[in-house]
């Protein structure tokens, strides 16, 4: 084999790599914008159906008992996370603090 065929061989050997690497980037980039085209539609879904939900009476919520039953354990489950985590959380806009603070830093509201 001659150094002109090897030098070819080698040539033609990294143009391949490239042009697959350069595939597989672009592969990898369109996977990552998909998924993350894919959440954001899932939580615009998630919060229409929220929204509906909360736009519902009393009385059709309850048809809903498995929503209510989930928010209630979540709930349950973060208020225990805040006792873990001796944090309490703001009345007037939700924002968690911890056990030392007495003004939320978001509104300035005192915290019981």
């Amino acid at each position: 084999m001659t150094i002109d065929k090897i030098k070819d061989q080698l040539l033609s050997a990294g143009k391949y790599v490239s042009e697959n690497a350069t595939l597989a980037t672009s592969k990898a980039n369109l996977k990552l914008t998909l998924k993350t085209k894919t959440d954001a539609l899932n939580n615009l879904y998630a919060e229409v159906g929220r929204e509906h939900f909360n736009s519902l009476s009393k009385k059709e919520q309850k048809e809903y008992k498995a929503i209510m039953d989930l928010e209630e354990e979540i709930s349950k489950i973060n208020s225990d996370l805040d006792l873990i985590n001796e944090t309490k959380v703001c009345s007037k806009c939700g924002t968690k603090v911890t056990k030392s603070i007495t003004y939320c830093p978001e509104c300035g509201s005192k915290v019981n």
